[in-house]
């Protein structure tokens, strides 16, 4: 009896260990597999999967299925497979997040076909229910949608949120880019949808900044919880001239950077005993350039009793001095680290990034939106040249073409010649003078001849008075400060003979120290006069919400070999 039990008493033992192991159903270990690859960036072969898994699916799996090969289709570049996999999908069927990629989709498309304003209503969710993955790309629509709906101020607003996400680099473009947007409207607009922003709002320092520009009055303070910190320093003049005690200056006097902090040193001091009022007393420490000798400097410095550090000078020793802790002081460093500065600091450098941003929107004021590119395998020029395709197709613009110059024996007539039907409305190059001098005579052959033409400070390489006269007429950014439009600093011709760092290319670093002084004196004003700007040796200066000085340039154009400032320069 007890022998024909047993198998009745196993079964639901069995039933019960068979229902522990995981069994997954077929469709769904499909749809996983998908999501992977999609993951994974395998974007073809998750929206092959995706369209293979809702062939089979009921819905609404299949719509779910469809909506995300839709997105992997957009993610591939094919846009055709994208829409055609959308169309596809109920999105009744849809919630959650399903339901917000089908509209984020959806809008993407509308924009796509010229109806940005349509998109609007698709993206109306709150920014709070938004899919962390997907705030960028939805704030990125949005920003589109406004501008098509023609409302700047709310493309400013996507512009300003997105900030935090961005790189440096992305993040100087972008505010560019919200600036040059609320300088477009009219005061009594701005001054009410200001009046709408929080204090914390990420928009409302640069809105403040142009009303204050304009000597409007701000709705409300703004949020300063990243100031920085000056009130140990000793009371500010009428001016808002302000410079600490005890300034501490971090550079390299030793090792293969010493030659460029001798002249960012020089233009410091020119500066300082330039001023007749108030000066701190100021202490010079070596970084040897590199990063544990910035932290060791900075940490000597802080014991001292310094109120206000500048410098160090390279990138890594901005990311070693901004990572190490316990410092306390504020520091303006005088180049840009890999993030923005921590509160309470800021960062100023002369970057080839920021040049590539000028010449675009240069030429995207003028209407000049398809430009023709000459460069050369240069890091600074390459780095430009990144930052300009992205500024120009910010601004609606493209790069129709690009020819490599890099020598005398480059083949510039068999690269130009498919390029001409393009039909450029600018030039750009992105070269050296020899390579700029080959550029211009050929395009002097050319439909192209009488083309607006435009290159970065790197054109002032290699320069020979004697043959560039072949440059005439070709416009680049320049120091206002070597243009003579700064008669309240020293004479540039005059340092240049007597000081050998003031001389030839080191003037520019010459010039950077100056403002870089400037900058100490003034960083009380900059961190609570939202609308405050200097005239400084390298350009127009201001201090941006995340502790970044920007940087307007004057223009120069080259005439019988040597520079003169540009009808239109400031």
């Amino acid at each position: 009896m007890r022998q024909r039990l047993l198998p009745v008493l196993l079964i639901p033992l069995l039933m019960t260990a068979c229902a522990t192991v995981s069994t997954m159903p077929a469709d769904s270990m499909q749809e996983q597999a998908a999501s992977s690859l999609l993951a994974s960036g395998k974007f073809r072969e998750a929206a092959t999967a995706y369209e293979q898994f809702a062939a089979t699916a009921r819905a609404p799996a299949r719509d779910r299925a469809l909506v995300h090969a839709a997105d992997a289709w957009e993610r591939a570049g094919d846009h055709n497979a994208a829409r055609q996999a959308l169309a596809q999908s109920n999105r009744h069927k849809l919630n959650g997040d399903d339901a917000f990629l089908h509209d984020l989709l959806s809008a993407q498309f509308l924009i796509g076909d010229g109806h940005g304003r349509e998109a609007l209503a698709l993206l109306n969710q709150n920014a709070d229910n938004v899919p962390k993955a997907d705030v960028m790309r939805w704030r990125s629509l949005r920003a589109r949608s406004f501008e098509a709906a023609g409302q700047p101020f709310d493309v400013a607003d996507e512009y300003a949120w997105m900030l935090s996400s961005l790189t440096s680099k992305e993040r100087s473009a972008s505010a560019r880019n919200i600036d040059r947007l609320l300088a477009g409207i009219d005061s009594n607009t701005l001054s009410g949808k200001s009046a709408m922003l929080a204090g914390s709002d990420p928009l409302y320092p640069f809105a403040a900044r142009e009303l204050s520009k304009r000597g409007l009055p701000l709705p409300h303070p703004v949020d300063r919880a990243a100031q920085v910190r000056t009130q140990a320093f000793p009371p500010a003049d009428s001016d808002g001239y302000r410079p600490p005690a005890q300034l501490a200056v971090l550079l390299p006097s030793t090792g293969s950077l010493a030659t460029a902090g001798a002249g960012v040193r020089d233009g410091i001091l020119a500066g300082y005993y330039s001023e007749t009022r108030r000066r701190p007393t100021i202490k010079f420490y070596d970084t040897n350039g590199t990063a544990a000798g910035a932290q060791k400097a900075a940490a000597q410095a802080a014991a001292d009793g310094a109120q206000l550090i500048l410098g160090p000078l390279t990138r890594d020793e901005v990311n070693a001095v901004f990572t190490q802790g316990g410092l306390g002081i504020p520091t303006i460093a005088l180049n840009r680290g890999q993030n923005s500065p921590p509160a309470g600091s800021a960062s100023f450098a002369l970057s080839p990034d920021d040049e590539g941003l000028f010449a675009a929107d240069r030429l995207a004021n003028r209407g000049q939106l398809k430009v023709l590119v000459f460069s050369q395998h240069d890091d600074s020029g390459q780095r430009a040249l990144s930052a300009f395709r992205d500024q120009l197709r910010a601004r609606g613009g493209e790069v129709v073409g690009e020819i490599t110059v890099d020598d005398a024996t480059s083949n510039i007539d068999a690269q130009l010649q498919p390029l001409l039907a393009t039909a450029p409305t600018a030039v750009l190059m992105v070269l050296k003078a020899p390579q700029a001098r080959l550029a211009a005579a050929k395009l002097k052959t050319t439909a192209l001849a009488a083309l607006p033409r435009l290159s970065t400070s790197l054109i002032l390489n290699g320069g020979n008075a004697r043959l560039d006269g072949e440059l005439d007429g070709i416009e680049f950014p320049e120091l206002p400060w070597l243009l003579g439009q700064r008669s309240e600093l020293p004479d540039a011709d005059t340092m240049a003979s007597s000081l050998p760092s003031a001389h030839g290319p080191a003037q520019r670093l010459f010039a950077f120290g100056m403002d870089a002084w400037k900058l100490a004196a003034y960083l009380d004003r900059f961190s609570n006069d939202a609308g405050y700007s200097v005239h400084g040796a390298t350009g127009e200066l201001r201090l941006d919400s995340f502790g970044v000085i920007q940087r307007d340039p004057s223009w120069a154009v080259l005439s019988g070999g040597h520079a003169h400032a540009a009808v239109d320069s400031h």
